[in-house]
C-alpha cells in the first residue's frame, strides 16, 4: 500500500525567444525549472496580470529555490495565462516546467521498535511513472521526521500535544547503502528508529523549498526487544564476549542472528557471525583476548523475526569502545614499598612470636596438669596399700 500526495503530470520544454509559457486553468500546481547563463542573477517571474516575483520577494503560494545557474519556482494554484521569465535564460536548456507531481511513500509498519533500522522508500512520479528529471531531483531533499504525540485529559476530552520534532533519516537516490539504483527516481533511507518508545506522527517532507509536500502517518514505537551486554576479559586466556538476548514473548525463537566487526590493538578488524539454534532466544559471540595493549572496539547488527507479524527486524549494535591494559606490577625498589614490606615482616614476626608463646604456655599447663594427675593417682594407691596391712 502506498500513500500519495497528488499533483499532476506534464513536463514541457519551452525555448521561445521571449521565454513565455502558458499555464492551463486546470493546473493546480506547477514548477518552473529555469537554467541561466553564467554569471547571472535569478530570473524575474512575470505573471499574466503583470505582477513581478523575485527570488527574495515573492508570494506565499510560491517556493523559490536558487543556486548557481538555476532557479526552480513552485507555485500553488498558478494564475492561468501567459507567464514570462526575465533574465539570462540559457538558450540550450530554456525553461522547463512540470506540473502536479505525485509524492508517494511506502507505508510504515504501525508497530516499530526502538533502535530498529529499516529500509524505507519514497518517489516522485508523473503519470504513475518515476520522475527522472535530474535537474529537479538532484535538488530535492526528502526527510523523515518524527513528531512525538502525548495524550492528555483536558476538560474530559482527549487532546494531543506535540513535542519537538526528531529527524530520523534523509532519503537519497545515489545507489549507495540501501538505495538500489542511482538516478532511478526512487529515494531510499535507512530509517534508524532511535527514539523513545511512544506514539508519533511521521512526516515524509521536502524541506529545501524545491517543492512543498508532506505525507503523514501515525506509528507506535515499542521498547527494543533485544538486550545486549558486553563482558570484557582481563585475563589472556579468557575471551571477550557479547551476549544478545531477545524477549521470548515477542520474537520468534531460533530466528536470532548476529554480525560483529571487532577491532583489537595492532590488528585488522575481524568479523564474527553466528545464528541461534532452534528454540534458542539468545546468542553469545566471543573473541580471544590477545593481551595487546591499546584501544579496541566492536560494533554490529542483530537480526530477528517478530513473533506476531513475522516481520524481519534489523537492529544496529552501536560501536562500543574499550581499552586493553597490561597488569601493573609492584615496584619493589621504592622506599615506600620497602617500608611497607618491612612493616609486614615485623607484624608477621610478632604474630609468630605470639603463636609460639601461646603454644609454650599451653604445653606447660598440660605438663603441670599431667604431673598433678600422676601424683594424685600415686597417693591414692599408697593409701589403699597401707590400709591392707594387718597389725601383729
Amino acid at each position: 500500500m502506498q500513500i500519495s500526495s497528488a499533483w499532476a503530470q506534464t513536463e514541457t520544454r519551452l525555448t521561445w525567444l521571449d521565454n513565455r509559457f502558458r499555464v492551463d486553468p486546470a493546473i493546480e500546481q506547477i514548477s518552473f525549472i529555469v537554467t541561466r547563463e553564467q554569471p547571472s542573477q535569478s530570473v524575474v517571474l512575470v505573471a499574466p496580470d503583470g505582477r513581478k516575483y523575485y527570488a527574495n520577494r515573492h508570494s506565499k503560494t510560491m517556493s523559490w529555490y536558487t543556486d548557481n545557474g538555476m532557479d526552480i519556482v513552485s507555485i500553488n494554484h498558478p494564475m492561468a495565462g501567459p507567464w514570462q521569465a526575465l533574465g539570462k535564460v540559457s538558450a540550450n536548456n530554456g525553461i522547463r516546467f512540470i506540473s502536479n507531481i505525485q509524492l508517494q511513500a511506502e507505508t510504515l509498519p504501525s508497530q516499530l521498535y526502538q533502535t530498529e533500522v529499516l529500509k524505507f522508500s519514497a518517489q516522485l512520479t508523473q503519470n504513475e511513472q518515476p520522475l527522472l528529471l535530474r535537474d529537479f531531483l538532484d535538488r530535492v531533499q526528502l526527510k523523515v521526521i518524527f513528531y512525538p504525540l502525548t495524550s492528555i485529559l483536558l476538560n474530559q476530552s482527549n487532546q494531543s500535544n506535540e513535542s519537538a520534532p526528531i529527524e530520523v533519516g534523509q532519503f537519497s537516490d545515489d545507489g549507495q547503502k540501501y538505495d538500489e539504483v542511482a538516478g532511478d527516481g526512487i529515494f531510499t533511507v535507512a530509517l534508524n528508529v532511535d527514539v523513545e518508545p511512544g506514539k508519533y506522527r511521521v512526516e515524509i517532507a521536502s524541506i529545501n523549498g524545491v517543492f512543498k509536500r508532506v505525507v503523514e502517518q501515525t506509528v507506535l514505537v515499542y521498547p527494543t526487544p533485544i538486550i545486549t551486554s558486553f563482558v570484557q576479559s582481563h585475563q589472556p586466556l579468557t575471551p571477550h564476549s557479547v551476549d544478545i538476548e531477545t524477549k521470548a514473548d515477542q520474537m520468534l525463537a531460533g530466528s536470532l542472528a548476529a554480525y560483529l566487526v571487532v577491532k583489537q590493538p595492532q590488528q585488522k578488524p575481524t568479523i564474527i557471525q553466528q545464528s541461534s539454534h532452534l528454540q534458542q532466544s539468545h546468542l553469545v559471540l566471543s573473541w580471544p583476548n590477545d593481551a595487546q595493549i591499546g584501544k579496541a572496539w566492536w560494533r554490529g547488527w542483530a537480526y530477528v523475526t517478530d513473533l506476531l507479524t513475522q516481520r524481519e527486524l534489523v537492529f544496529r549494535l552501536p560501536q562500543q569502545n574499550y581499552t586493553q591494559v597490561a597488569a601493573v606490577a609492584a615496584d619493589l625498589s621504592s622506599s615506600l614499598v620497602q617500608q611497607q614490606l618491612k612493616q609486614q615482616l615485623i607484624v608477621h614476626h610478632e604474630q609468630q612470636q605470639q603463636q609460639r608463646l601461646f603454644w609454650v604456655v599451653v604445653t606447660n599447663i598440660v605438663i603441670v596438669i599431667s604431673v598433678l594427675v600422676v601424683l594424685l593417682i600415686w597417693r591414692r594407691k599408697r593409701v589403699v596399700q597401707s590400709d591392707l596391712i594387718v597389725p601383729k
